[in-house]
């Protein structure tokens, strides 16, 4: 049996913004069993840096779930954006604000999708330099770790709504406005050392705003979900491929 799926969504997200992507991994071909955890976007809005304890107690508990009823050895995690973060921090043997979660024991492959992996933001700027200091990179060497960023909105001060949203995004999170990536998150802050940094050209950051070219789209999850069970990665570290654009953005 495929080992199960444990998706941690991103900040101010809910479960449901990954409902669609789940019952995709869920069915031919991928036919994994999937959880989702639930992190809603008051728990979100609720947290304060530096302690993210409350979200990683969720996704533990999600995690521990999935392998109570799946029987498996082992989980293949998810992270969307800040959720990326957070489970790097839940793989660790350290213990945070007081609480062991040593989730490198209970996973077997870590995607994040848009994660910066080097940020400036304020909100989360404490936390990040725990994460980065502690586990710096691929840090645990059985783990495959695989880092998804987009590329294809150039961030303007003067552009079409999409670049100058960008423009702000990238100026106020990363310290350069003028940086490309997926439209919220600049390509190279995704980059994680030792990991399959694996660039999307033209794949959006979130769902709400880009549900066909997305990370968790239909067409564009075969282009970075490829696991088989010896915890080999398929896809060649940093392909550049151009996800098919079903809808206008």
């Amino acid at each position: 049996m495929s080992r199960p799926i444990v998706i941690i969504g991103g900040w101010l997200s809910s479960p449901g913004d990954y409902v669609r992507m789940a019952r995709i991994l869920a069915s031919p071909p991928y036919n994994h069993i999937v959880y989702i955890t639930d992190i809603g976007r008051a728990m979100w809005a609720s947290v304060r840096d530096p302690d993210f304890n409350p979200v990683l107690d969720v996704l533990a508990q999600t995690v521990e779930l999935a392998l109570e009823e799946t029987k498996s050895d082992r989980v293949h995690l998810i992270g969307h954006s800040a959720g990326g973060r957070v489970a790097r921090a839940f793989l660790g043997h350290i213990p945070y604000n007081g609480v062991l979660y040593d989730g490198q024991s209970v996973v077997a492959s870590l995607t994040t999708l848009g994660t910066a992996h080097t940020t400036y933001e304020i909100w989360v700027k404490g936390f990040a330099s725990v994460v980065n200091q502690r586990y710096p990179g691929a840090y645990y060497r059985h783990i495959a770790y695989r880092s998804v960023a987009g590329h294809g909105v150039a961030g303007r001060r003067l552009g079409n709504p999409e670049q100058m949203f960008a423009f702000k995004s990238y100026d106020t999170g990363y310290g350069n406005g003028h940086e490309n990536g997926d439209g919220i998150v600049p390509t190279k802050a995704c980059y994680l050392e030792g990991a399959d940094n694996l660039v999307l050209e033209g794949a959006r950051h979130a769902p709400y705003n880009a549900p066909f070219v997305w990370y968790g789209a239909r067409k564009v999850i075969p282009l970075w979900f490829g696991f088989d069970e010896a915890q080999v990665l398929k896809t060649p570290v940093a392909r550049r491929v151009q996800p098919e654009t079903s809808h206008p953005l």
